[in-house]
């Protein structure tokens, strides 16, 4: 059992690693360092999409915390609805507060938001409606995305990369086979007469 592994293992290798065969060409070395130089960059891709991701996580978390805590929601009565044709939004006119210091403003909420009687609406510090503020989920999603678009153009520029040169190659041997072939062949046409 032992031995069937050993000869295994010994095969896969005499395929990766071109060795001292006597048939080898030049070209034979190429694909095993670029396989290795292919799994090193693959990991230096990996490690640059990770960090690139734990970067815009951490960025994002603390933009998340300044914003709730530089925003506050307070709940305003809806007073009218105003028509927007084929918009993605509706805008309500809202207002809070008593009188005399009473608030209007009009604020956009999504289509699909039923219209009830009150609806909360986001402030900064001066007291100006802004947006709500940006949740940590969001920051997670689009740390992952980020991380995931540096993976996946990484890895598909490496392939690329990989598959043209081995184009190359092969484009290469196939011209350097021919041209053995040019001046081997008349010589074998004429061996076999």
């Amino acid at each position: 059992m032992g031995a069937g592994r050993n000869t295994s293992l010994r095969r896969l290798a005499r395929r990766v690693w071109p060795g001292a065969n006597p048939l080898r060409r030049r070209t034979d070395w190429f694909e095993p360092v670029a396989l290795l130089v292919l799994m090193l960059a693959a990991v230096m891709v990996v490690t640059l999409a990770l960090m690139t991701s734990q970067s815009v996580l951490r960025d994002r978390l603390a933009a998340v915390q300044d914003e709730e805590a530089s925003r506050h929601p307070v709940v305003a009565t809806v007073v009218a609805e105003i028509r927007d044709q084929g918009s993605a939004n509706r805008s309500l006119a809202v207002r809070w507060g008593q009188p005399p210091d009473e608030h209007f403003a009009v604020v956009q909420v999504p289509a699909y938001v039923r219209a009830e009687k009150t609806v909360p609406v986001w402030l900064d510090r001066d007291g100006q409606v802004t947006s709500a503020p940006s949740t940590r989920a969001e920051a997670t999603q689009a740390a992952g995305t980020l991380g995931a678009a540096v993976l996946l153009g990484g890895l598909m520029a490496l392939s690329i990369g990989y598959g043209l040169a081995r184009w190359v190659v092969v484009r290469g041997r196939l011209s350097a086979w021919g041209a053995e072939w040019e001046w081997v062949e008349p010589r074998w046409r004429n061996h076999m007469s």
